[in-house]
């Protein structure tokens, strides 16, 4: 799951004298913020492509102030995959979650359950697809469904209570209102996920007008051909031109449906948010979209103009749940400083996502835009001003990190390692972790991403898609956009023959026993056919 994380701390004179000394050891607070698929190209920390829209103000303020992992990476393309990695410090085949049935084996270690055992109050509020009633969390504010952005319904153990509003702003008041109320002596872990960034991109109504006076730079590669790249990256079911559609995915020409009791389960998502819409907010809505929906039915374009006009809409739309997002990390930073608690907060992300870079808008893959993480955090040691570490880690690296902030017990089974030395600015060996493997484990599935593995370095990135038995190889310093694929060039011959003996030192580092056999010629060559995708959409 490049799901993301800011930490963040206040911190008085007296704490910081013995913050190390066990005796006098303060517990701290943690407060994570986790986010799906938000990439770092929207980021200023990261210098990313579309930094100048400038849809995170807050998240970007925090930053300058922080510890900015500049190469922090997801280890599974999937969202709850990711979450389930975060939780357990484990790679994807060891992380407890089944895709088959979208359940997370909580009978095995995982960091909450180990803070509460060490005394802290836990919580859990917003997105959470693991399970239907959490475990470890002694307080939790589910959403029942977290593709409803409109009016959604609420679980906690109470029972359920729809809300009216937009859910990032609701999460964050749950959030808000707990912090405020919450009498225990006791430290605590506070866990938002926020489902402002899943599908359907559909902002508050506030946003819809943001970025309209703005034209969002293009990729280089939007209109991209994958020339000499593996087969699966023209096989996949995430481009903007042909897979983005203009009403269920862009919002032209939606409708109100009359029926409140049709069967949701035969709608597209977004129309089920437009049904869930009170009378005042499906008007205002279509109020906002009037203009330029009726500007676009107006024009008789050619199809590359219309990729264009998605792109824009699509882009927009996405970065305007994240301004959404940020706008509410604000209202957290604000009375985390008005009650000066001690904090540590870390704000990251379960995968990353393309914006239109390969003529893409989804996630999944090993390619930088959806592989790479935003991971931020702001501890309450000494230091205020940015410390940026270019030394590669994982989600999986949060865990131990957490752990052994809080002075608690080690996860037994983890393949992450604690970030804390970097945090605290200590001298450390950053030779070691100069490799991250990634591993993408479920095909056929939403997008059409065949499964792969692969191991990354600062200078060289080896993919493997097994089932089809083909190969990628970038260089990373001299093609950053992984344009071209060097796996069949000579020059190449000696690096492809290290990069395969390290992935599978790596494979058996992590226990990766993953079945990766190549599959028969005519299954093959029915997933690299269009028919494969039709028969997964249907």
């Amino acid at each position: 799951m490049k799901i993301s994380v800011i930490i963040f701390s206040y911190f008085s004179i007296i704490s910081l004298c013995s913050l190390f000394a066990k005796d006098n050891f303060k517990k701290p607070n943690f407060l994570m913020i986790l986010t799906e698929s938000h990439p770092v190209s929207t980021m200023e920390a990261y210098n990313g492509f579309y930094k100048n829209i400038n849809s995170s103000q807050n998240l970007n303020r925090i930053a300058r102030k922080s510890t900015v992992f500049l190469n922090s990476f997801c280890v599974n393309g999937s969202s709850n995959n990711s979450v389930s990695s975060l939780l357990t410090g484990s790679h994807s085949h060891a992380n407890g979650f089944n895709p088959e049935n979208n359940t997370f084996n909580f009978s095995q270690e995982n960091f909450v359950d180990l803070l509460q055992k060490e005394g802290y109050e836990t919580c859990l509020i917003g997105r959470w697809d693991l399970s239907k009633i959490p475990q470890y969390f002694d307080d939790w504010n589910i959403l029942v469904d977290s593709s409803v952005k409109y009016n959604p319904e609420f679980l906690n153990i109470k029972g359920k209570k729809r809300i009216e509003g937009y859910s990032t702003d609701i999460i964050t008041d749950l959030a808000l209102n707990w912090l405020q109320k919450r009498k225990s002596l006791k430290p605590f872990f506070l866990l938002i996920q926020y489902n402002g960034t899943s599908y359907p991109w559909m902002p508050a109504i506030r946003h819809i007008n943001l970025f309209d006076d703005q034209l969002i730079p293009e990729p280089l590669n939007l209109f991209d051909d994958f020339g000499n790249k593996a087969s699966p990256s023209r096989y996949q079911s995430m481009k903007i031109q042909t897979d983005l559609n203009l009403k269920q995915d862009l919002f032209f020409q939606e409708d109100k449906n009359p029926d409140q009791n049709s069967t949701l389960s035969q709608e597209s998502l977004s129309q089920k948010n437009i049904n869930l819409m009170t009378y005042e907010q499906f008007s205002a809505w279509s109020l906002a979209w009037r203009s330029s929906n009726e500007a676009f039915t107006r024009e008789n374009n050619s199809e590359q103009k219309n990729t264009k006009l998605k792109f824009q809409r699509f882009v927009k739309n996405f970065l305007r749940c994240i301004n959404g997002i940020d706008e509410n990390i604000g209202r957290l930073e604000e009375l985390l400083s008005e009650t000066n608690r001690n904090v540590f907060f870390i704000y990251t992300s379960s995968t990353g996502r393309f914006l239109g870079e390969h003529g893409w808008f989804g996630s999944k893959w090993m390619y930088e835009e959806s592989f790479r993480v935003p991971l931020i955090i702001n501890s309450y040691l000494p230091s205020i001003s940015q410390t940026i570490v270019e030394t590669p880690c994982q989600i999986i690296d949060i865990a131990p990190t957490i752990l052994e902030f809080s002075d608690s017990k080690e996860l037994i089974n983890c393949n992450g390692e604690s970030l804390l030395n970097y945090i605290s600015n200590k001298d450390v060996n950053q030779t070691d972790r100069m490799f991250v493997y990634f591993h993408h484990n479920e095909f056929p599935s939403e997008h059409m991403v065949a499964k792969h593995y692969g191991l990354r370095s600062p200078k060289y990135k080896i993919i493997h898609y097994y089932q089809f038995d083909e190969w990628e190889l970038f260089d990373l310093i001299n093609d950053p956009n992984e344009n071209i694929n060097l796996y069949s060039s000579q020059a190449h011959a000696s690096v492809v023959k290290e990069f395969k003996e390290l992935i599978l030192s790596f494979r058996k580092k992590y226990s990766d026993k993953t079945n990766v056999n190549i599959m028969p010629e005519e299954w093959r060559k029915f997933y690299r056919g269009p028919e494969a995708r039709k028969k997964q959409n249907d």
